[in-house]
């Protein structure tokens, strides 16, 4: 039986990717992880700023520089890592899990400081995010839904999608040259294979896959990653220039 939290992402194409949520474990795993390593940051910065005033024999700068970097390593730990290492932490990375945005993008500032200015009560509120990723489809805590995101599973997806040059895309398009494509199927595959370097790659991969098995149906051929797909597509426009 499987057991996975499977979460369904509609994209600005309407486009439906599934992707597998990170599920309870992993996440407080790795906010386990990343509380040992913000209390060993935490100790250094203690360690610092006593150190200093020890130093210079001024008081006030303990008294004043602890409790603002201990303040800073607890709320900015999270908030630049998800925001600068698209929505991971390291206790995250190691278990291979992210945070993204509802649409499957990634993350900017703005949703890491929606979902973390919530820690507070979803963490160290008696867990009440917890309680809320217990009751909902899409495992969210409250932060989540304040950010705007949800955390997915990271891991590699095990068929490869290649990606191909234009100049390739060309020189392959004649393979293509016998298909058909509705100018609706066009249009959605030129906005996906122009967008694609936007989309985390797990998104992305998971997209060519439905593309390419879409299509593998619809020409009663294989159709075999996205150098398949732009191959279609300059096919396509071939046909169109020469009939234009």
């Amino acid at each position: 039986m499987d057991i996975r939290s499977i979460h369904t992402i509609e994209t600005a194409e309407n486009i439906h990717i599934k992707v597998e949520l990170a599920g309870l474990a992993p996440r407080v795993f790795a906010f386990l992880i990343d509380a040992a390593l913000m209390g060993l940051l935490s100790a250094m910065v203690v360690g610092l700023f006593a150190l200093w005033a020890f130093v210079a024999k001024v008081p006030e700068i303990a008294k004043t520089g602890i409790p603002l970097g201990t303040f800073g390593v607890f709320f900015g730990y999270h908030l630049f890592q998800e925001w600068l290492w698209n929505g991971r932490t390291l206790g995250k990375f190691l278990l291979h899990i992210r945070v993204v945005r509802n649409n499957g993008q990634a993350i900017g500032f703005w949703e890491s400081l929606g979902r973390n200015l919530m820690r507070l009560l979803d963490v160290y509120v008696l867990g009440l995010g917890l309680l809320c990723m217990m009751f909902n489809r899409g495992e969210k805590r409250f932060g989540d839904f304040v950010g705007g995101t949800i955390v997915i599973n990271d891991a590699k997806v095990l068929k490869p999608v290649y990606q191909s040059t234009q100049e390739s895309a060309l020189l392959d398009a004649g393979e293509f040259a016998g298909v058909r494509l509705t100018a609706e199927e066009a249009e959605l595959l030129k906005a996906y294979l122009s967008r694609r370097k936007q989309f985390l790659k797990p998104a992305r991969e998971r997209l060519a896959l439905a593309l390419c098995d879409y299509f593998s149906q619809r020409w009663h051929r294989p159709v075999n990653g996205e150098s398949d797909l732009d191959a279609a597509v300059a096919a396509y426009q071939q046909t169109q220039t020469a009939s234009g």
